[in-house]
């Protein structure tokens, strides 16, 4: 394999790592600031020294080879490691510096992160941000991500949490889905309504519910499943059903009157907020920081305030 100089070499493989995961030589090229032909010498380079093809190009679409999936997980790994030493070192004499991935739930990251950033920003001026707003579970090695801010019961895995803070949900419905109905008497009872489902919550279909020392568990009966808390809200007031949902999100439909509590003496379990990385890796003082920031700032919000 012809031996390039590192310097080259990681050039190469940031520039093939932009394109795998975009799918676009145009599209990474926008995110290195770099040409298209340029990220094309690159990635052209790179497989002449593997000797094998990582890329089939056509003139619409860009896709992995066998080899190059195989290669861009490992790939993605070194250069993470280039990162982390960096960080590192260079976060020993003096601030945090560099770029920091930060994947965020979408509405919680929107009301309860978002605001904190300029803050942020203003604290640690030498680290470079960058956001991604999406409820779905990001994996964190694959997709290149530094830290992941996740709520609900975490699946098992390798990866290292820290609890920042914890949320309470309520059982709510709007008066328009209440009025001409028997609203339920007790967690039984929802097996005859329709209800609105967080697909990501761990509870899925199957809700537990606790009065004292009484606990009761009920198969519900979903007429609408979303990824998305803020579908689920406007799905509730517009009268589609009952749903579980957390307090930060429906405090204001609540004091105003366009929803209503349900089954109120009954509680449903807390869900945790965490912050997630991968293990057996360095936590660079730029992901550190951050992470801080955030649970300092998390510690404070009213989250039993309905």
């Amino acid at each position: 394999m012809e031996r390039l100089e590192l310097r080259d070499r990681l050039e190469d493989m940031l520039g093939f790592s932009a394109v795998a995961k975009a799918l676009s030589f145009a599209d990474a090229a926008r995110e290195l600031r770099v040409s298209a032909s340029t990220l094309s010498r690159r990635v052209a380079r790179l497989e002449a020294a593997l000797g094998t093809a990582l890329l089939r190009r056509t003139t619409r679409h860009v896709s992995l080879t066998e080899a190059g999936a195989l290669y861009l997980e490992r790939c993605t790994d070194v250069l993470h490691r280039v990162e982390e030493a960096e960080a590192l070192v260079s976060g020993l004499g003096g601030d945090p510096k560099g770029r920091l991935r930060v994947a965020l739930p979408n509405l919680f990251g929107q009301l309860h992160v978002a605001p904190l950033i300029a803050d942020f920003m203003r604290r640690y001026p030498c680290i470079e941000l960058e956001l991604t707003f999406e409820d779905r579970y990001v994996d964190l090695v694959e997709e290149g991500v530094d830290v992941a801010i996740r709520i609900g019961a975490l699946p098992d895995s390798s990866l290292v949490a820290r609890r920042l803070a914890t949320v309470r949900r309520l059982l709510v419905a709007s008066p328009r889905y209440l009025r001409g109905r028997k609203p339920p008497a007790r967690p039984q009872d929802l097996s005859a309504h329709p209800c609105l489902q967080f697909s990501h919550f761990a509870d899925g279909e199957t809700w537990t519910f606790s009065r004292g020392a009484e606990r009761a568990t009920v198969r519900v009966r979903p007429a609408l499943r979303a990824d998305n808390a803020e579908a689920l809200r406007l799905a509730a007031l517009g009268g589609c059903g009952v749903s579980a949902l957390a307090t930060f999100l429906v405090g204001e439909d609540l004091r105003a009157g366009r929803l209503v509590r349900v089954l109120e003496d009954w509680s449903i379990p807390e869900v945790g907020v965490f912050a997630v990385h991968p293990p057996g890796r360095l936590v660079a003082s730029k992901a550190r920081a951050f992470v801080a920031f955030v649970a300092e700032r998390l510690a404070g919000e009213p989250w039993d305030s309905p």
